[in-house]
């Protein structure tokens, strides 16, 4: 039997130690490479999810707008039936005035409108969220891909940033190319 000398013992210990650096490294490859694809992936499914949300809501409040201004129709409507069978009796006007008429009740309208202002104001929220949301993956993933040791590791595999841009009205685009916001006109 051989005796191990302390130059084999060396050479084994460095042998040994590069192969540990060696997995060390592999398993930070890996783990950059597995991290970065479960955040793309994340970012087109609510890229995905976002065109679905925008779609659902612009038919809720199409929808809502259509039940509620036919509802006001009908109701202007019912209130010129009601006027014009009563226009020539002298005094009626006072007596209709008072009465309770379930025919033409203005709370009914007033209601669909508030429903429809909530659903409004619900529907941006929950889309303005969807934008949070897909800001934080952005964010995510460039901190995945830029910060060291990982920008190191993005030299060999090459990953680009995701491609996001916020949705946002005409007015907000200017808004944000000028500085300035002095439009103080309410636009009813």
């Amino acid at each position: 039997m051989e005796k191990f000398s302390n130059e084999k013992l060396i050479k084994f210990g460095l042998i040994g130690l590069g192969v540990i650096i060696l997995l060390v490294f592999v398993g930070n490859f890996i783990s950059f490479s597995n991290s970065e694809i479960s955040l793309r992936n994340t970012f087109e499914q609510k890229i995905d999810e976002r065109t679905s949300f925008y779609d659902k809501m612009y038919k809720v409040i199409s929808q809502k707008s259509q039940i509620a201004v036919k509802n006001d129709e009908s109701f202007r409507k019912n209130i010129i039936v009601i006027m014009e069978g009563r226009k020539d009796a002298i005094g009626i006007f006072m007596k209709w005035i008072t009465e309770t008429n379930p025919n033409a009740n203005y709370n009914d309208v007033s209601i669909l409108y508030q429903d429809l202002s909530r659903s409004i104001e619900a529907q941006r929220e929950g889309f303005f969220v969807q934008e949070k949301v897909i800001q934080d993956v952005v964010k995510q993933h460039k901190n995945l891909i830029q910060k060291f040791p990982n920008s190191f590791y993005n030299l060999f595999f090459g990953r680009e940033n995701l491609v996001y841009t916020p949705i946002k009205s005409s007015l907000t685009e200017e808004v944000m190319r000028t500085s300035k916001d002095d439009n103080v006109k309410l636009d009813l």
